[in-house]
């Protein structure tokens, strides 16, 4: 169980479930080929107990009509109360299958129908993986912290970079509003109620500026630590505008 745990931490994993694995077993062997860490599990339950107890799991390729607990059941367990976010991916036996209202409210990634080609599959899970190494390397911003604090909840991390977002981009054009009224004492409050949205993205030179707005600028610096704070706020919004488009940033 240790070294299986190892192994996990160190690759992509990828959790498949389905009743019957002989049903699944060329998909998996393919996928282990291609690099990939894979586990099987029978039933929705078992799937359930594994993200539970184990980390790494990336993806989750789940049986549609899988019982007692189908895809969606299961899907919307392991997001909902693990506050776990897999990339899911539903397997149904034929193409066009029927989806009831309550399940369209489930978030599902991607379908597939077992026997279609296998590289659109795979090509999907290497999208995810260059997504996230996308984001980690950014020089401007850092989401460790935010995962750390979820247990990396993709809902939880993407609303308080919109919150972020939002907020610094308003006490920053308070700052400018001060400088122009010479509120000097205002302006060292905003900067110290700024800091710490740059210490959750681990901006460490934002948070250098706003400490040194806060306790060490004269008023002849103010225009220009707030410029130079501005220009490193925007430089993280265009990287968040860029690795997130979904959240619609200004």
């Amino acid at each position: 169980m240790e070294e299986q745990s190892k192994e996990l931490a160190n690759l992509h994993g990828i959790l498949i479930v389905h009743k019957d694995y002989d049903q699944i077993s060329q998909l998996s062997l393919y996928l282990k080929e291609q690099g990939y860490y894979c586990d099987h599990a029978k039933s929705g339950l078992e799937a359930i107990k594994k993200f539970e107890t184990e980390d790494g799991f990336k993806t989750l390729i789940i049986q549609e009509n899988n019982i007692p607990l189908n895809a969606y059941k299961t899907i919307d367990y392991i997001k909902t109360e693990l506050n776990k976010n897999p990339y899911s991916i539903v397997l149904q036996e034929s193409e066009g299958t029927e989806i009831v209202a309550s399940q369209k409210l489930v978030p599902v990634d991607q379908f597939y129908v077992l026997g279609d080609d296998i590289n659109i599959l795979l090509q999907h899970i290497k999208n995810q993986d260059e997504e996230d190494l996308n984001v980690e390397q950014s020089p401007y911003y850092s989401i460790d912290y935010l995962k750390e604090i979820s247990d990396n909840n993709k809902e939880f991390i993407e609303e308080s970079l919109q919150l972020f977002s939002v907020s610094v981009a308003k006490d920053i054009g308070e700052l400018y509003l001060k400088v122009k009224a010479k509120d000097y004492e205002e302006i060292r409050k905003i900067a110290h109620k700024i800091k710490p949205s740059f210490a959750m993205v681990e901006n460490f030179k934002g948070v250098e500026l706003c400490d040194e707005i806060t306790y060490k600028a004269k008023e002849e610096d103010f225009k220009k630590l707030i410029k130079e704070l501005f220009t490193e706020f925007a430089e993280i919004q265009n990287a968040l505008k860029r690795d997130y488009p979904n959240l619609n940033l200004q």
